[in-house]
């Protein structure tokens, strides 16, 4: 669907409408919408139809990459994947919400995040470990100052 967007913004269009259920479609539709904001291309408006029936909305995901910001929005489909998507589990009793709030609280985390987007084939770097770890700490502890999970279970 992304790959269909990127070639309409190519072709002039301004307005994209995808429609979805999928959670998944509408974090790449924000990280999409922030790299087409990065790449200061002439407004591009990309709006998801999600949800069925009485639930049915249109979200606009170019506001919500805005509002995220660049490196939030583009760093988003890790966050998704690290926190639980469709083939990903989640974590034991912490959703979406708590692990948004802690990644706000912790930015630090959005430039690991977007390291392992950038390269997702290569080994992830000790510091990259280090703020994954105190990231996932924090989600179960948000006042924790250890930095190993191994040490934050005793």
């Amino acid at each position: 669907m992304i790959l269909h967007a990127a070639d309409a913004v190519q072709e002039d269009y301004r307005k994209i409408v995808l429609r979805t259920v999928d959670t998944d479609v509408l974090v790449l539709a924000i990280a999409f919408a922030g790299i087409l904001q990065e790449q200061q291309l002439q407004q591009v408006e990309v709006w998801v139809g999600m949800g069925t029936g009485s639930h049915f909305r249109y979200l606009a995901a170019h506001e919500i990459s805005n509002k995220l910001g660049s490196g939030m929005s583009k760093a988003l489909p890790v966050f998704h994947a690290f926190t639980g998507c469709d083939t990903v589990s989640c974590f034991a009793w912490r959703g979406k919400k708590t692990a948004f709030t802690v990644w706000k609280n912790f930015p630090a985390v959005t430039d690991t995040l977007l390291q392992l987007a950038a390269t997702p084939t290569s080994p992830i770097s000790e510091t990259c470990m280090e703020h994954l770890e105190h990231f996932l700490i924090l989600m179960y502890n948000r006042t924790s100052n250890k930095t190993n999970v191994n040490e934050a279970r005793r």
